[in-house]
């Protein structure tokens, strides 16, 4: 029994690099493999999240929402951008943080991308194609974010 602990406790977890996430800047055709030789994957709008897996040949390695892998160029994405992409078939804008009142747009459709403003609670404040601005429930929306690695 002695054995069976010590080797529990020098178990260590060690994950791989967790991925990225990653928006478009600007509205990009994304590909299915690095470089424009490959299909056309998927057209997106600018504010596109996606989950950064690694760079190879100049072009970034991306995973969208529905686990789908998508290759892009860097000069097309940022890091310091924040964003969202609509998940449910149909989500409802708010003018305020809670479920009283509507946007002056009142829905929008699944893979909308929205460019995250701020948070309140289970509400996000988003700015969509426009620039207009409204208040989306979280769960409504898939944002992407970065796991940390766990230690034993």
């Amino acid at each position: 029994m002695t054995k069976w602990i010590l080797l529990f406790l020098s178990f260590q977890l060690h994950a791989a690099p967790s991925p990225d996430p990653i928006c478009a800047k600007a509205p990009i055709a994304l590909h299915k493999g690095p470089g424009t030789q490959f299909p056309v994957s998927w057209k997106v709008g600018k504010f596109m999240p996606f989950m950064k897996l690694e760079t190879k040949n100049g072009w970034v390695k991306l995973q969208d929402m529905d686990g789908e892998i998508h290759w892009a160029q860097p000069r097309d994405l940022s890091t310091s951008l924040r964003c969202v992409v609509v998940k449910s078939q149909v989500a409802t804008l708010r003018k305020e943080p809670s479920a009283n009142g509507f946007a002056e747009i009142k829905t929008l459709d699944r893979y909308t991308p929205l460019k995250k403003l701020e948070a309140e609670g289970e509400w996000i404040h988003v700015e969509y194609e426009g620039g207009g601005q409204a208040w989306i429930h979280e769960s409504n929306v898939w944002k992407p974010a970065k796991i940390s690695s766990v230690t034993f």
